[in-house]
């Protein structure tokens, strides 16, 4: 249903093809302590089947007080659907959070909160891993899909910032032309952090709350060792080619040159580190992949990491 007053809040959500974690995420938002009054929630199905929308008619049954904004962006590409959804969004803040994610129940009121004490235009929270049965224990142990958390309040910078548990003000999204997010990183991701280094850029502030936590389930299909490898290559690949455009070519190179070396230093390192344990030798292989990724970072190649 839609709400008929102006929401202070527009949660943005994202799908693609996950009905059962999407209903599970539209239930946690229905549970918040934040009064559902207060907010809407903006779901861009990014099927252009429209597959989503038999779970939005479900939760429009189980949680008619839930005001649930559901449209289709046909263009396939995260870029795509994370700038409809902004389109869409009525909210002076704008919370994101990703369709296999849900969030405790003082989520919103904590984000809310520490935007509304503190002199900044942006409030991250952490994101938890959680496994389901069958995950493979050297992974779990490996901590790969662990991410950093900081005391509430920390100002974070960038490198630290995504849209996996975000709230922003609605006019820094809106103030970036043409759009907030570059579709041009439609099919690689990285279009979050390109938009939170072009918002630092323009004097954005982040700060970190620690409360606000939203969960992950870590699908089993993830918890390979390419998985590792194919993810920590792109990020540092894209994450290189943002850094290159403000540098020289000479600057470029000489990150190349240090990134191979890092990947083949951490290769054999992980090869001698076999025999303790995959837990021990995937880490050090994922930062080859990474030092690796200063060395894509030169070459004209699209990486793709949403099909």
């Amino acid at each position: 249903m839609e709400d008929q007053h102006t929401p202070e809040i527009s949660v943005c959500i994202c799908t693609y093809k996950r009905p059962a974690l999407l209903l599970k995420l539209l239930g946690s938002l229905a549970n918040q302590t934040f009064p559902l009054a207060r907010f809407e929630v903006i779901v861009v199905d990014n099927d252009k089947l429209a597959s989503a929308m038999q779970v939005i008619k479900q939760a429009e049954q189980l949680y008619p007080t839930l005001a649930v904004r559901y449209d289709i962006c046909p263009t396939q590409g995260i870029a795509y659907a994370r700038n409809r959804s902004v389109a869409l969004a009525a909210g002076e803040l704008i919370a994101f959070i990703d369709d296999d994610e849900w969030a405790v129940r003082h989520w919103l009121s904590d984000m809310a909160l520490c935007i509304e004490k503190s002199d900044v235009d942006a409030v991250l929270g952490p994101v938890i891993p959680k496994y389901p049965a069958g995950s493979r224990p050297w992974v779990v142990k490996s901590l790969f899909f662990e991410r950093p958390r900081f005391r509430t309040g920390t100002i974070i910078t960038s490198e630290m910032c995504r849209t996996g548990n975000a709230l922003i003000k609605a006019c820094r999204l809106k103030s970036r032309q043409p759009l907030p997010f570059d579709e041009r990183l439609a099919h690689s991701g990285g279009e979050d952090f390109d938009f939170f280094k072009w918002f630092e850029g323009q004097g954005g502030k982040a700060i970190w709350c620690d409360t606000a936590e939203v969960s992950e389930v870590v699908p089993v299909g993830r918890q390979t060792l390419r998985y590792m490898l194919d993810r920590g290559l792109r990020v540092s690949a894209l994450y290189w080619k943002n850094i290159n455009q403000t540098r020289s070519n000479i600057g470029a190179f000489s990150e190349a040159i240090l990134g191979g070396g890092i990947g083949v230093a951490f290769a054999v390192l992980g090869l001698c580190l076999l025999p303790a344990g995959m837990h021990h030798a995937a880490p050090r292989w994922v930062t080859s992949a990474k030092g690796f990724g200063r060395v894509v970072a030169l070459v004209d190649i699209q990486l793709t990491g949403y099909r």
